[in-house]
Protein backbone atom coordinates (compact mmCIF):
# COMPACT_ATOMS: atom_id res chain seq x y z
CA UNK A 1 0.00 0.00 0.00
CA UNK A 2 1.45 3.37 -1.04
CA UNK A 3 1.98 6.16 1.53
CA UNK A 4 -0.59 8.38 -0.18
CA UNK A 5 -3.20 5.66 -0.08
CA UNK A 6 -2.45 5.05 3.59
CA UNK A 7 -2.90 8.75 4.34
CA UNK A 8 -6.20 8.88 2.47
CA UNK A 9 -7.44 5.78 4.28
CA UNK A 10 -6.38 7.18 7.65
CA UNK A 11 -8.10 10.49 6.97
CA UNK A 12 -11.25 8.67 5.89
CA UNK A 13 -11.27 6.61 9.08
CA UNK A 14 -10.81 9.74 11.17
CA UNK A 15 -13.69 11.49 9.40
CA UNK A 16 -15.90 8.45 9.87
CA UNK A 17 -15.03 8.33 13.55
CA UNK A 18 -15.85 12.00 13.94
CA UNK A 19 -19.14 11.59 12.09
CA UNK A 20 -20.07 8.60 14.23
CA UNK A 21 -19.35 10.61 17.38
CA UNK A 22 -21.90 13.25 16.38
CA UNK A 23 -25.47 12.58 17.53
CA UNK A 24 -27.79 11.76 14.67
CA UNK A 25 -30.67 14.04 13.83
CA UNK A 26 -33.92 12.47 15.13
CA UNK A 27 -36.22 11.37 12.32
CA UNK A 28 -39.40 12.84 13.80
CA UNK A 29 -38.22 15.60 16.10
CA UNK A 30 -36.07 18.72 16.24
CA UNK A 31 -34.72 17.87 19.71
CA UNK A 32 -32.08 15.30 20.65
CA UNK A 33 -32.60 14.97 24.40
CA UNK A 34 -30.18 12.42 25.83
CA UNK A 35 -31.46 12.59 29.41
CA UNK A 36 -35.09 13.35 28.52
CA UNK A 37 -35.03 16.70 30.26
CA UNK A 38 -37.73 18.32 28.11
CA UNK A 39 -41.33 17.25 28.91
CA UNK A 40 -43.26 15.61 26.07
CA UNK A 41 -45.76 18.48 25.67
CA UNK A 42 -43.00 21.05 25.37
CA UNK A 43 -41.06 18.86 22.96
CA UNK A 44 -44.16 18.59 20.76
CA UNK A 45 -44.66 22.37 20.79
CA UNK A 46 -40.97 22.95 19.97
CA UNK A 47 -41.27 20.60 16.99
CA UNK A 48 -44.38 22.40 15.73
CA UNK A 49 -42.69 25.79 16.09
CA UNK A 50 -39.54 24.62 14.29
CA UNK A 51 -41.54 23.03 11.47
CA UNK A 52 -43.44 26.29 10.93
CA UNK A 53 -40.26 28.39 10.82
CA UNK A 54 -38.49 25.90 8.54
CA UNK A 55 -41.40 25.74 6.10
CA UNK A 56 -41.63 29.53 5.86
CA UNK A 57 -37.93 30.48 5.86
CA UNK A 58 -35.84 27.38 5.17
CA UNK A 59 -34.22 27.79 8.61
CA UNK A 60 -34.45 24.90 11.06
CA UNK A 61 -34.37 25.55 14.81
CA UNK A 62 -33.04 22.46 16.60
CA UNK A 63 -31.77 21.54 20.05
CA UNK A 64 -29.23 19.02 21.34
CA UNK A 65 -29.13 18.27 25.07
CA UNK A 66 -26.22 15.98 25.93
CA UNK A 67 -25.17 14.56 29.27
CA UNK A 68 -21.38 14.57 28.79
CA UNK A 69 -19.14 15.55 25.88
CA UNK A 70 -15.91 14.54 27.59
CA UNK A 71 -12.83 16.49 26.52
CA UNK A 72 -14.38 17.88 23.36
CA UNK A 73 -14.41 21.64 22.81
CA UNK A 74 -18.08 22.53 23.17
CA UNK A 75 -18.20 25.26 20.51
CA UNK A 76 -16.47 23.17 17.83
CA UNK A 77 -18.51 20.10 18.70
CA UNK A 78 -21.74 22.11 18.45
CA UNK A 79 -20.66 23.54 15.09
CA UNK A 80 -20.02 20.03 13.80
CA UNK A 81 -23.48 18.89 14.86
CA UNK A 82 -25.11 21.98 13.33
CA UNK A 83 -23.32 21.43 10.02
CA UNK A 84 -24.28 17.75 9.93
CA UNK A 85 -27.91 18.37 10.89
CA UNK A 86 -28.28 21.15 8.33
CA UNK A 87 -26.96 18.84 5.61
CA UNK A 88 -29.20 15.98 6.76
CA UNK A 89 -32.29 18.20 6.72
CA UNK A 90 -31.37 19.89 3.43
CA UNK A 91 -32.24 23.32 4.84
CA UNK A 92 -30.78 26.69 3.86
CA UNK A 93 -30.10 27.67 7.46
CA UNK A 94 -29.61 26.04 10.85
CA UNK A 95 -29.98 27.30 14.42
CA UNK A 96 -28.78 24.79 17.00
CA UNK A 97 -29.37 25.20 20.74
CA UNK A 98 -26.56 23.15 22.28
CA UNK A 99 -26.41 21.98 25.91
CA UNK A 100 -23.74 19.84 27.60
CA UNK A 101 -24.94 19.12 31.14
CA UNK A 102 -21.78 17.97 32.91
CA UNK A 103 -19.67 20.67 31.27
CA UNK A 104 -22.34 23.30 32.06
CA UNK A 105 -22.12 24.62 28.52
CA UNK A 106 -25.12 26.24 26.85
CA UNK A 107 -24.79 28.02 23.53
CA UNK A 108 -26.44 28.68 20.17
CA UNK A 109 -24.75 27.92 16.84
CA UNK A 110 -25.95 29.29 13.50
CA UNK A 111 -25.23 28.10 9.98
CA UNK A 112 -26.15 29.19 6.46
CA UNK A 113 -28.80 31.87 6.07
CA UNK A 114 -29.47 31.90 9.82
CA UNK A 115 -25.97 33.27 10.39
CA UNK A 116 -26.73 36.19 8.08
CA UNK A 117 -29.85 37.37 9.93
CA UNK A 118 -29.11 36.57 13.59
CA UNK A 119 -26.74 38.91 15.39
CA UNK A 120 -24.08 37.05 17.40
CA UNK A 121 -24.03 39.53 20.28
CA UNK A 122 -27.81 39.41 20.66
CA UNK A 123 -27.72 35.62 20.64
CA UNK A 124 -25.19 35.57 23.48
CA UNK A 125 -27.39 37.96 25.45
CA UNK A 126 -30.48 35.83 24.80
CA UNK A 127 -28.63 32.75 26.07
CA UNK A 128 -28.03 34.52 29.37
CA UNK A 129 -31.58 35.85 29.62
CA UNK A 130 -33.53 32.72 28.66
CA UNK A 131 -31.40 29.59 29.03
CA UNK A 132 -29.25 30.24 32.08
CA UNK A 133 -31.93 31.29 34.65
CA UNK A 134 -34.24 28.40 33.73
CA UNK A 135 -31.48 25.81 33.74
CA UNK A 136 -30.37 26.95 37.19
CA UNK A 137 -33.86 26.05 38.39
CA UNK A 138 -33.74 22.78 36.43
CA UNK A 139 -36.55 24.02 34.21
CA UNK A 140 -34.98 22.78 31.02
CA UNK A 141 -38.09 22.76 28.86
CA UNK A 142 -38.98 26.33 29.82
CA UNK A 143 -35.45 27.46 28.98
CA UNK A 144 -35.40 25.77 25.58
CA UNK A 145 -38.89 27.00 24.64
CA UNK A 146 -38.33 30.58 25.77
CA UNK A 147 -35.09 30.80 23.77
CA UNK A 148 -36.75 29.16 20.76
CA UNK A 149 -39.54 31.73 21.04
CA UNK A 150 -37.03 34.58 21.03
CA UNK A 151 -35.27 33.07 18.00
CA UNK A 152 -38.60 32.71 16.19
CA UNK A 153 -39.51 36.33 16.90
CA UNK A 154 -36.09 37.53 15.74
CA UNK A 155 -36.24 35.50 12.52
CA UNK A 156 -39.77 36.80 11.88
CA UNK A 157 -38.65 40.39 12.45
CA UNK A 158 -35.60 39.99 10.17
CA UNK A 159 -37.31 38.18 7.29
CA UNK A 160 -40.77 39.75 7.44
CA UNK A 161 -42.27 36.26 7.59
CA UNK A 162 -45.18 35.51 9.91
CA UNK A 163 -45.69 32.17 11.58
CA UNK A 164 -48.93 30.48 12.58
CA UNK A 165 -47.71 29.94 16.13
CA UNK A 166 -49.29 31.45 19.24
CA UNK A 167 -46.72 31.51 22.05
CA UNK A 168 -49.57 31.86 24.54
CA UNK A 169 -50.23 28.18 23.84
CA UNK A 170 -46.69 27.16 24.81
CA UNK A 171 -46.95 24.63 27.67
CA UNK A 172 -45.02 25.34 30.87
CA UNK A 173 -43.39 22.81 33.15
CA UNK A 174 -45.39 21.78 36.20
CA UNK A 175 -44.77 23.20 39.64
CA UNK A 176 -43.74 26.77 38.86
CA UNK A 177 -41.69 28.15 41.72
CA UNK A 178 -41.80 31.72 43.01
CA UNK A 179 -38.46 32.39 41.34
CA UNK A 180 -39.88 30.92 38.16
CA UNK A 181 -42.84 33.29 38.21
CA UNK A 182 -40.48 36.20 38.83
CA UNK A 183 -38.47 35.15 35.78
CA UNK A 184 -41.62 34.94 33.63
CA UNK A 185 -42.65 38.41 34.80
CA UNK A 186 -39.22 39.78 33.87
CA UNK A 187 -39.39 38.19 30.40
CA UNK A 188 -42.85 39.63 29.81
CA UNK A 189 -41.59 43.02 30.95
CA UNK A 190 -38.74 42.86 28.45
CA UNK A 191 -41.13 41.97 25.64
CA UNK A 192 -43.48 44.80 26.58
CA UNK A 193 -40.48 47.13 26.48
CA UNK A 194 -39.98 46.18 22.84
CA UNK A 195 -43.19 48.12 22.10
CA UNK A 196 -44.37 47.47 18.57
CA UNK A 197 -42.07 44.50 18.08
CA UNK A 198 -43.02 42.98 21.40
CA UNK A 199 -46.68 43.17 20.54
CA UNK A 200 -46.04 41.42 17.24
CA UNK A 201 -44.51 38.55 19.17
CA UNK A 202 -46.87 35.74 20.00
CA UNK A 203 -46.86 36.27 23.79
CA UNK A 204 -49.49 38.97 23.29
CA UNK A 205 -51.02 38.54 19.87
CA UNK A 206 -50.63 35.77 17.38
CA UNK A 207 -47.57 36.29 15.22
CA UNK A 208 -49.86 36.47 12.21
CA UNK A 209 -51.39 39.74 13.39
CA UNK A 210 -51.90 41.86 10.28
CA UNK A 211 -50.49 45.35 10.60
CA UNK A 212 -51.11 47.04 7.24
CA UNK A 213 -53.53 47.00 4.29
CA UNK A 214 -51.07 45.27 1.96
CA UNK A 215 -50.70 42.38 4.41
CA UNK A 216 -54.48 41.90 4.45
CA UNK A 217 -54.62 42.06 0.65
CA UNK A 218 -51.97 39.33 0.41
CA UNK A 219 -53.48 37.22 3.19
CA UNK A 220 -56.01 34.39 3.00
CA UNK A 221 -58.92 36.71 3.75
CA UNK A 222 -59.94 37.72 0.20
CA UNK A 223 -60.11 34.04 -0.71
CA UNK A 224 -62.03 33.23 2.47
CA UNK A 225 -64.66 35.86 1.64
CA UNK A 226 -65.03 34.64 -1.94
CA UNK A 227 -65.35 31.02 -0.82
CA UNK A 228 -67.80 31.84 1.98
CA UNK A 229 -70.20 34.00 -0.03
CA UNK A 230 -69.62 32.93 -3.63
CA UNK A 231 -71.68 34.85 -6.17
CA UNK A 232 -73.58 36.48 -3.33
CA UNK A 233 -70.54 38.68 -2.67
CA UNK A 234 -70.52 42.08 -4.36
CA UNK A 235 -67.60 43.57 -2.45
CA UNK A 236 -65.51 43.21 0.71
CA UNK A 237 -63.55 46.28 1.69
CA UNK A 238 -61.73 48.07 4.49
CA UNK A 239 -63.19 51.49 5.16
CA UNK A 240 -63.63 54.33 7.60
CA UNK A 241 -61.28 55.12 10.45
CA UNK A 242 -58.96 52.21 9.62
CA UNK A 243 -57.70 54.29 6.69
CA UNK A 244 -57.33 57.55 8.59
CA UNK A 245 -53.83 58.80 9.36
CA UNK A 246 -52.84 57.83 12.88
CA UNK A 247 -54.79 54.56 12.94
CA UNK A 248 -53.02 52.12 15.28
CA UNK A 249 -53.39 48.54 14.05
CA UNK A 250 -51.78 47.25 17.24
CA UNK A 251 -54.53 48.71 19.41
CA UNK A 252 -57.55 48.52 17.08
CA UNK A 253 -58.62 45.80 14.62
CA UNK A 254 -59.13 46.38 10.92
CA UNK A 255 -62.86 46.66 10.19
CA UNK A 256 -64.02 44.96 7.01
CA UNK A 257 -67.43 45.84 5.56
CA UNK A 258 -69.35 43.84 2.97
CA UNK A 259 -71.87 44.36 0.21
CA UNK A 260 -73.92 41.19 -0.26
CA UNK A 261 -76.84 40.52 -2.55
CA UNK A 262 -78.42 38.70 0.38
CA UNK A 263 -77.39 39.81 3.87
CA UNK A 264 -79.77 37.61 5.85
CA UNK A 265 -78.51 36.31 9.23
CA UNK A 266 -78.09 32.80 7.80
CA UNK A 267 -75.76 34.12 5.10
CA UNK A 268 -73.77 36.37 7.42
CA UNK A 269 -73.36 33.43 9.83
CA UNK A 270 -71.04 31.79 7.29
CA UNK A 271 -68.23 33.89 8.76
CA UNK A 272 -68.78 32.59 12.30
CA UNK A 273 -66.29 29.79 11.71
CA UNK A 274 -63.58 32.40 11.10
CA UNK A 275 -64.18 34.59 14.16
CA UNK A 276 -61.26 33.17 16.15
CA UNK A 277 -58.88 33.45 13.21
CA UNK A 278 -60.08 37.02 12.68
CA UNK A 279 -59.43 37.89 16.32
CA UNK A 280 -55.90 36.51 16.19
CA UNK A 281 -55.11 38.29 12.94
CA UNK A 282 -56.55 41.64 14.03
CA UNK A 283 -59.67 41.57 11.85
CA UNK A 284 -63.23 42.61 12.76
CA UNK A 285 -66.31 42.16 10.58
CA UNK A 286 -68.30 45.38 10.28
CA UNK A 287 -71.47 46.15 8.30
CA UNK A 288 -73.16 43.84 5.82
CA UNK A 289 -74.88 46.07 3.25
CA UNK A 290 -77.04 45.06 0.31
CA UNK A 291 -76.79 46.87 -3.06
CA UNK A 292 -80.21 48.37 -2.34
CA UNK A 293 -79.00 49.82 0.95
CA UNK A 294 -75.95 51.33 -0.71
CA UNK A 295 -78.17 52.78 -3.43
CA UNK A 296 -80.41 54.38 -0.80
CA UNK A 297 -77.53 56.24 0.80
CA UNK A 298 -75.84 57.06 -2.53
CA UNK A 299 -75.85 60.79 -1.98
CA UNK A 300 -72.65 62.89 -1.88
CA UNK A 301 -74.23 64.74 1.03
CA UNK A 302 -74.72 61.56 3.08
CA UNK A 303 -71.93 61.23 5.65
CA UNK A 304 -72.16 57.43 5.73
CA UNK A 305 -71.76 57.15 1.96
CA UNK A 306 -68.94 59.69 1.92
CA UNK A 307 -67.03 57.62 4.46
CA UNK A 308 -67.43 54.50 2.34
CA UNK A 309 -66.76 56.17 -1.00
CA UNK A 310 -63.78 58.29 -0.01
CA UNK A 311 -62.07 55.88 2.37
CA UNK A 312 -62.06 52.32 1.15
CA UNK A 313 -59.56 49.61 0.32
CA UNK A 314 -61.33 46.87 -1.67
CA UNK A 315 -60.19 43.31 -0.98
CA UNK A 316 -62.37 41.47 -3.49
CA UNK A 317 -65.44 42.00 -5.66
CA UNK A 318 -66.26 45.53 -6.86
CA UNK A 319 -62.98 47.43 -6.81
CA UNK A 320 -64.16 51.02 -7.24
CA UNK A 321 -67.24 52.67 -5.81
CA UNK A 322 -66.20 56.28 -5.48
CA UNK A 323 -68.76 59.09 -5.56
CA UNK A 324 -68.01 60.00 -9.16
CA UNK A 325 -67.33 56.54 -10.55
CA UNK A 326 -70.17 54.36 -9.36
CA UNK A 327 -73.77 55.46 -9.50
CA UNK A 328 -76.78 54.14 -7.64
CA UNK A 329 -77.94 52.30 -10.74
CA UNK A 330 -74.74 50.25 -10.74
CA UNK A 331 -75.57 48.86 -7.31
CA UNK A 332 -79.22 48.31 -8.18
CA UNK A 333 -78.09 46.09 -11.02
CA UNK A 334 -75.85 43.98 -8.79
Amino acid sequence: MTPNLKNILAATLVLCAIAQALPSRPENSHIYDENRLVPAQQLEFFDRLSDEVANETGISIDAVLLDDIGERVAAKYAEGIAEKWQADAGREGEVLIFVAQKQRRKLVVTRGTARDILDEAKIRKAEQEFLVPNFRQERYGDGILSLAGWLTFTISDSTGKKFDIDMQEAPAEEGMTVRGWIFVAVVFGLLIAFGRKGRRFGFFDNMKKLLCVSEIEKSQWPGIFRDAFGENLVSAFISGRCLVEGFDALATPWTIDFILRDNSPEVVAKLDAFQEKARRENIAFGHFYTPAEIAQIHDPQELEYLQIASRNAPLCGVQDFGVQDLGAQDFKNC
